[in-house]
């Protein structure tokens, strides 16, 4: 019997096959300890795929503590270190010592790493400190190269044959921003949403990607996992003022910023504006090979808000329910809990049009005064996966509108 450390379903899912063809009479146990990968979504995303890949290998599976704040005192000290640094080094230590401790405990004498597999690790580094930690436990440590004569464009291959979840950073935090800064971008990884939707490149959008491959693979349903450039929109900061008193707004997705701007007075209009809803019912029934006939779309009369010397577009709360058929009663309810993404976006079209990346502002009442903002927002191009599904769409969890239909039914 070997016990395998398991650091991510990439590794694991090449090294587990490899390792059982060079010990065919061993059976293979999974040891799933990785206190250093943040944030926690990101760390059951990853555990849910070793968790796939370890059932489509039929190899048991063990889950290890998610000791976060443990690890983050042990590598105290060491947090600018660079990847392949002292830090790693000690998180090597960390993890393969609570798996020789693991394998004491279930009677286990052989164990090893599929941090051996990772182009990203030193692998002299791995058996040495493998090989130090077995002799202080009584145990062996497994050695073996899965990288050499193509092994690692090998293991790259099976990831995109099996539609495993391959991250885009090594795990811990600081290796990420590390990363980040490197290529002058922020860590969306690292911003929680406090809210209930669903930002595209977020963690929460991976989470249920990935789960919707799962629900094609459990109904028969045929897919293909396929990674897209995106523009991701987040909004780091958002105040208004009116005559210095502070206002709760709502800025919808992908409005630019403003950088303490004071606009002019606030003009309100008549106008008619297509109903967000029936463009997303439009929307949904609309292929490329087969478009929706329009006739008689529906239309709101509301007021939209407009300063002249701004490029910011506003409307009130009321209005917003007209549109979108929800029944928030303030703004700050809407803060926690918005509509789903994919239907702001559709509501943007609805007043300004599509590509706009005007700023518009949902307001509790209409103001006619004047308006100083802050609103601090990033346009990033992200990488994301998406489950393209064929003929048999595995319904209710047809997923764009399934969260706007339960926000607007």
């Amino acid at each position: 019997m070997i016990l395998v450390h398991i650091c991510c379903s990439v590794d694991s899912h090449y090294f587990l096959q490899k390792l059982r063809a060079k010990y065919p009479d061993s059976q293979l146990v999974g040891y799933f300890y990785n206190p250093n990968i943040h944030p926690r979504s990101e760390y059951s995303l990853r555990f849910n795929d070793v968790k796939r890949s370890c059932e489509m290998l039929n190899i048991e599976l063990f889950e290890g503590e998610y000791e976060l704040e443990d690890w983050l005192q042990s590598v105290q000290g060491l947090e600018d270190e660079p990847e392949k640094g002292e830090r790693c080094m000690k998180c090597f230590d960390i993890r393969l010592i609570k798996t020789a401790i693991f394998a004491k405990q279930k009677n286990i004498r052989i164990f090893t790493t599929t941090l051996l597999s990772s182009p990203m690790k030193e692998q002299q580094i791995l058996y040495t400190q493998g090989d130090k930690i077995a002799q202080e436990y009584g145990l062996e440590f497994i050695k073996i190269d899965v990288r050499s004569n193509g092994g690692t464009q090998e293991q790259a291959q099976l990831a995109r044959e099996d539609n495993l979840y391959r991250q885009g950073y090594c795990g811990c935090e600081f290796a990420l921003l590390k990363q980040r800064a490197k290529s002058q971008k922020i860590s969306l990884e690292l911003l929680e949403n406090i809210s209930q939707q669903f930002l595209p490149a977020s963690n929460e959008d991976r989470m249920r990607t990935f789960e919707k491959r799962d629900i094609c693979e459990r109904e028969s349903t045929p897919y293909v996992l396929a990674k897209r450039p995106i523009i991701a929109w987040r909004n780091l900061r958002s105040v208004a003022f009116s005559n210095g008193t502070p206002l709760d707004i709502y800025v919808l997705a992908d409005s630019k910023s403003k950088n303490n701007v004071k606009t002019s007075k606030i003009v309100w209009i008549e106008s008619n504006v297509s109903s967000p809803l029936a463009l997303s019912q439009i929307l949904r029934h609309t292929t490329l090979n087969a478009p929706k006939k329009v006739t008689n779309l529906e239309t709101h009369l509301i007021h939209l808000g407009i300063a002249s010397k701004d490029d910011s577009v506003f409307i009130s709360l009321q209005d917003f329910n007209t549109l979108c058929g929800s029944a928030y009663k303030n703004v700050k309810e809407l803060l926690v809990n918005p509509i789903a993404y994919e239907m702001e976006n559709i509501l943007r079209v609805s007043l300004c049009g599509f590509s706009s990346i005007n700023p518009i502002i949902v307001l509790d009442e209409r103001i006619e005064s004047n308006l100083r903002l802050h609103i601090h927002t990033i346009f990033q191009e992200e990488g994301v996966f998406r489950v393209i599904v064929g003929n048999a769409n595995p319904q209710p969890h047809s997923q764009d509108f399934s969260q706007q239909e339960s926000v607007f039914s």
